[in-house]
């Protein structure tokens, strides 16, 4: 066995048998006479073990800030530049009126199924008012992300359908809360809301389009304006990511668990008195950075087939949205995509093979997915297609993206059990169109009951029908 499966599998046992070698840890605080350092950590003189330093210093920071840089790009775009054509600013929902079609601009692999809005927020002054309107049954979810991709959730699930009042709040605001409104605490002052609500169809889409503008953000205090914002990077530009993952320590925080593990990085322009373009003006310390990134770069890449547990030929998510101290796992998982919600709220498999391991190819073979039952799901599921080159919807001339519980006169079998197939010529209303070529899908369970969250209840394997 090789040796990332070997870990791989005691991890995993481990954890099935309850046993966890986790380190002991320890308050130093109420230790008599314990003190902490006051002077800066030493970096190399001689030149080859600066380099050195600078490329391991370099590989973590960029595997902890990818998201963070990914996500801060957005913000840039919709609440920073004024040149961008998709600025609003701070505090302000941007809405898309329309269901995601093929081409569908702002991320890959969208819902067709549901409207979104974005949102900025900007609480380093203090609180924004968030109303939420009754949806009379209809699924929504204001999800909240943190410049860490982690998730929490007003929505359906956590909050019902008949509406409320929220004060968003860091957890270090103190000031009191208006009656009549719940407190909402969030764990940075930047924080990007992913909202969607459920479009059963394109008929429900203007009663949506309506509750859509009644959920109104207040800023209960002015915006600074003092804060200066480095401009958008990626991972192949090492100067401008670490500019942008200064940026985020500095005004954002880490968690009060990771300031030793950011200490290090002080050396190359992140968290300390050295700037950026101090740190990289020595050529050592640039050729370590650049070297580092593309370690980085290089692991991420390679750890794109890692993204989930393997289940019946699906992948399917563990810790999405709650990544703790999961660096790798994170900056894998926002990779392909920002914005992935907790499984509680949302649970989606994908698959891009079928039974016997071969890569789904709708000019090869039709495909049939026989499910023993419904996905257990709460709101709604549905099971949606996918170009395997582009990550887009495919094009067709139904205009049919997807099947699901939502679906019109979607047939269930006398024994509860569905079958659905997956063809370039898909007829009948449990079939979907597919390409001419590679494809993916992605079941979604909006809402997953107890049998989907234990294990009871995945998804069958795809098994090719004859042409």
């Amino acid at each position: 066995m090789a040796p990332s499966k070997l870990i791989l599998a005691a991890c995993v046992a481990a954890t099935a048998s309850g046993v966890h070698a986790e380190p002991r840890s320890y308050d130093a605080s109420r230790a008599d006479q314990f003190l902490n350092a006051q002077a800066e950590d030493i970096v190399p003189e001689e030149r080859e073990s600066r380099a050195v330093y600078a490329r391991h210093a370099a590989y973590d920071a960029a595997m902890f800030g990818q998201v963070a840089v990914l996500t801060y790009n957005q913000i840039y775009a919709q609440a920073v530049d004024r040149q961008s054509g998709e600025f609003v600013g701070f505090n302000r929902f941007a809405h898309d009126r329309n269901l995601a079609t093929p081409g569908y601009a702002p991320f890959k692999t969208p819902n067709a199924d549901t409207l979104y809005s974005n949102a900025y927020l900007d609480l380093s002054q203090g609180p924004v008012l968030l109303t939420v309107p009754p949806t009379k049954g209809r699924y929504y979810t204001v999800n909240f992300l943190d410049l860490y991709g982690n998730a929490s959730n007003i929505s359906a699930r956590t909050h019902g359908t008949r509406g409320g009042r929220f004060l968003i709040a860091t957890t270090d605001w103190g000031g009191s809360v208006p009656a009549g409104v719940t407190l909402f605490r969030v764990t940075q002052p930047y924080m990007w809301i992913l909202m969607r609500i459920e479009a059963e169809s394109p008929k429900a889409v203007p009663e949506v389009r309506k509750l859509q503008d009644q959920f109104i953000l207040e800023p209960t205090t002015e915006p600074s304006g003092k804060v200066s914002y480095p401009a958008p990077a990626t991972l192949d530009d090492p100067a401008g990511f670490l500019k942008i993952l200064n940026w985020v320590v500095e005004n954002g925080g880490v968690r009060n668990e990771e300031l030793g593990h950011i200490h290090p990085w002080r050396g190359i322009g992140v968290g300390g008195p050295v700037s950026v373009d101090e740190a990289m003006s020595d050529e050592a310390v640039q050729e370590g950075v650049r070297a580092g990134f593309g370690d980085a770069k290089l692991v991420i890449m390679r750890n794109l087939a890692q993204n989930g547990t393997p289940t019946n030929g699906w992948r399917e998510p563990f810790d999405i949205g709650r990544y703790g101290f999961n660096y790798e796992y994170r900056a894998t998982v926002n990779t392909l995509g920002t914005g992935a919600n907790v499984r509680l709220e949302n649970f989606a498999f994908t698959t891009f093979e079928d039974a016997q391991g071969e890569p789904l190819d709708g000019a090869k073979h039709d495909y049939v997915l026989r499910l023993k039952s419904a996905p257990p799901a709460d709101f709604f599921w549905s099971i949606t297609v996918y170009d395997g080159q582009t990550q887009e919807l495919v094009p067709n001339a139904k205009s049919k993206y997807l099947v699901g519980g939502n679906t019109p006169d979607l047939i269930t079998n006398k024994d509860g059990s569905v079958t659905l197939t997956f063809s370039m010529s898909a007829k009948g209303p449990n079939a979907v169109p597919v390409p001419h070529g590679l494809f993916y899908l992605a079941l979604r369970a909006q809402g997953p009951r107890r049998e989907m969250l234990d294990g009871t209840w995945r998804p069958s394997p795809l098994k090719k029908l004859a042409k």
